[in-house]
């Protein structure tokens, strides 16, 4: 959360106050005086907030501020109870089968209550009980983070602070005021890897410090393309072309698929490009009548497949409905997406040359 003059701060805490100490124009430097508590805006809870005899900050592991990212939307909750049932498709922080110098994941609790920063409501957001901030460190879980004010609540409901008792209790870190986990959210849908930076200040002897918290994102790795994956792929495609079925044909190619075929005079450098010419050609009565595959092969090449193939059809003609046969060589390029379907990216169709010429 961005830190000004007047934010939002827990109730009770220091107001937040930044003001202009040194300018250019009389002293040469811009320097900000800054005013604030160790828990205003984005923050982290060293375990010493909740009782004098717990860690401070400067005794807490580094592990603790950084480390892959395990989501759970906690939004049904609403302004209520975040309770173990909700947390128990949660994964371990670390697998069983993985290096025990793995790093643990680190657990984002997403309320959604970070749209109502800076309004009433926002106090009204919802508490771990204390079976689910128990379930949390049973999982193996040292850091968790809420985009909300905190994960007891702030409205007075419960002024023991179960979770922070239990959490901060077993050295657990706790960061609050959370924002973007939509963003997080969204990456790990799509199968990408997140990464999350939490690192305070280095303040000795401190219950908690101010932070600036940075998601990374590693786009997932497709997996490699299968020849049955191909065949699969290029079957689909040619039984939809086959019988001139224009939605499952079109969904057989990326977007951004290109286009060479030896009838046009120029390529064509889109799907919606082809497709306008294609739905031209049927709404002139021109149609698919007869396809035939032969001379299939088949090249590798991690996330992507080049597919060969020599095709014989059968098409009427749109003006006279007369049959026009065609014998061509087609290349159809297929790419592993990001959804991990199988798209057809280029299709190049070039004619059969006659005996003894060349095309």
């Amino acid at each position: 959360m961005p830190m000004h003059t007047g934010m939002p701060v827990y109730p009770g805490d220091p107001e937040v106050l930044i003001s202009r100490a040194l300018t250019v124009e009389s002293d040469g430097v811009n320097v900000l005086a800054l005013a604030l508590g160790s828990h205003s805006g984005t923050h982290l809870d060293a375990p010493l907030h909740s009782d004098e005899d717990w860690a401070a900050l400067e005794r807490l592991p580094m592990g603790q501020f950084s480390g892959p990212v395990e989501l759970v939307d906690v939004r049904p909750a609403g302004g209520g109870t975040i309770t173990a049932a909700m947390l128990a498709g949660m994964r371990s922080a670390l697998d069983p089968e993985v290096d025990p110098g793995a790093p643990r994941r680190i657990l984002l609790l997403r309320t959604g209550f970070s749209d109502r920063w800076g309004q009433d409501a926002y106090l009204s957001h919802p508490a771990l009980d204390s079976a689910a901030a128990q379930l949390i460190f049973d999982r193996g879980y040292r850091t968790v983070g809420v985009d909300a004010l905190s994960v007891d609540h702030s409205d007075g409901a419960d002024s023991a602070l179960p979770a922070h008792r239990i959490l901060a209790g077993n050295g657990c870190v706790i960061v609050e005021n959370l924002t973007g986990l939509d963003q997080v959210a969204a990456a790990l849908e799509a199968g990408s890897e997140v990464e999350i930076f939490l690192y305070p200040l280095n303040i000795p002897g401190a219950d908690g410090s101010p932070i600036r918290a940075v998601a990374r994102v590693t786009p997932a790795v497709p997996a490699p393309v299968s020849r049955a994956d191909v065949e699969a792929a290029a079957g689909k495609l040619m039984e939809a072309f086959g019988a001139t079925d224009t939605d499952a044909y079109f969904a057989a190619f990326s977007p951004e698929a290109t286009f060479i075929f030896h009838p046009e005079r120029e390529s064509l450098d889109s799907r919606a490009a082809y497709r306008n010419l294609w739905e031209s050609w049927v709404s002139s009565g021109w149609k698919v009548l007869a396809c035939t595959s032969t001379e299939r092969n088949i090249a590798l090449a991690g996330d992507t497949a080049i597919f060969t193939h020599r095709v014989a059809t059968v098409v009427q003609d749109g003006a006279t409905g007369g049959r026009i046969p065609n014998d061509e060589r087609e290349t159809i390029v297929f790419t592993r997406m990001a959804d991990g379907n199988l798209l057809a990216v280029h299709e190049h169709l070039s004619p059969v040359p006659a005996p003894g010429g060349t095309s």
